[in-house]
């Protein structure tokens, strides 16, 4: 992996950053809405670009060139994020057509096949991308529909023609996202701070804030832990033909981590809500997007290891549904109540996911053909 791609993945990052900032300010059913349907259109083409960079490492100076015309039209988009729905959505969809556009042309120098399916492929980017250009012209249900259809499009694209012939490398493909997760969990980290306003940092707040760190420390231990799901991973993709290696690397690094990543999305939304009055009753939606957003993340990583087969399902999946029991004692209670027994829940399942990994490890070493 390139230090391009890290700061490609680090300004891409900082749409998440503003996706966090517009839930905290609306968690209604309306900013839910919004967030979710931006977010999908930002993590498709962030997956686009991760397939692009592991197909054509951006070594000559004109690739390297074209990817930081790539990022700085995702900077566009992170700053337009906050008002797409109001007043900056034709700037959203300009930014997100360049986006398109510069990954098609990218994928033309990879060579004739790369070009042949990426020609089939644009067309459903860039009619998304004039999707939310008109939506940015029209209010009410229509601009919604419009926003809609974009993603229905971005959805339809690999079931109408299929990711087969785009080649993978497992072990690339399995660092990037790694990496990706690792910067996504520190934009939680670095919510602590923002939810502060630079106020006095007195003994509750530091307690606190203490307290909430262990969620984003533990959920980075349930995806980055001691199995090494990493290597198993890898080892999963390698072992597949290149057809059914591309429809893997889909389910498992697309469709899998929506749910972890729109988790931390809503944990870095609620933590602002919560890091300001830790002892007082949390709101009901704050609350929610807190045990959500760990419950999402913690589904999404059970779901993961299954499509993978890397690791246990069971102990992630029970965590998300004990994740939801903290809802009513952070809103009947107080804050840092809800945020200690997330934390529970939590090292519970990593406990569990390390006896179970102690375990397989003793097995295979009795039972070396396993």
């Amino acid at each position: 992996m390139t230090t391009l791609e890290l700061f490609f993945d680090l300004a891409f990052v900082f749409n998440f950053t503003q996706l966090a900032r517009l839930l905290s300010q609306d968690m209604s059913a309306r900013g839910v809405l919004q967030v979710f349907l931006i977010f999908w259109l930002l993590w498709w083409m962030y997956g686009g670009y991760a397939w692009l960079t592991n197909h054509l490492p951006p070594h000559r100076k004109r690739h390297r060139l074209l990817l930081l015309l790539g990022m700085a039209a995702f900077l566009v988009l992170g700053l337009t994020t906050p008002n797409a729905f109001d007043g900056d959505g034709v700037a959203f969809g300009a930014g997100y057509l360049v986006i398109v556009s510069v990954h098609a042309l990218l994928f033309a120098f990879g060579g004739p096949r790369a070009a042949r399916n990426m020609l089939r492929i644009a067309p459903f980017h860039v009619a998304a991308a004039l999707l939310v250009i008109g939506a940015g012209l029209l209010d009410g249900p229509v601009m919604y529909l419009c926003w809609a259809s974009a993603v229905a499009l971005e959805i339809a694209a690999p079931y109408l023609n299929g990711v087969s012939g785009f080649s993978l490398k497992p072990g690339h493909f399995v660092e990037r996202h790694g990496l990706l997760m690792i910067i996504a969990l520190g934009d939680s980290f670095l919510a602590l701070g923002v939810g502060t306003n630079g106020g006095h940092a007195g003994l509750s707040v530091v307690t606190t804030a203490v307290l909430i760190f262990v969620i984003p420390a533990c959920l980075w231990w349930v995806y980055f832990d001691e199995s090494e799901k990493a290597r198993r991973a890898e080892w999963a993709l390698d072992r597949k033909d290149p057809a059914e290696r591309s429809r893997l690397a889909l389910t498992a690094f697309f469709y899998a981590h929506i749910p972890m990543l729109l988790g931390l999305i809503l944990i870095a939304a609620a933590i602002k809500k919560t890091i300001s009055e830790p002892f007082a009753e949390l709101a009901l939606t704050p609350a929610l997007a807190l045990a959500g957003g760990v419950s999402l993340y913690l589904a999404g990583i059970a779901w993961f290891h299954g499509i993978l087969r890397i690791g246990p399902q069971r102990f992630h999946y029970i965590a998300a549904c004990l994740a939801v029991l903290a809802i009513p004692v952070g809103h009947l209670l107080a804050a840092v109540a809800e945020v200690a027994l997330l934390g529970v829940v939590i090292v519970s399942a990593l406990f569990s996911d390390h006896r179970w990994t102690v375990r397989t490890g003793d097995i295979c070493r009795e039972h070396p053909g396993r």
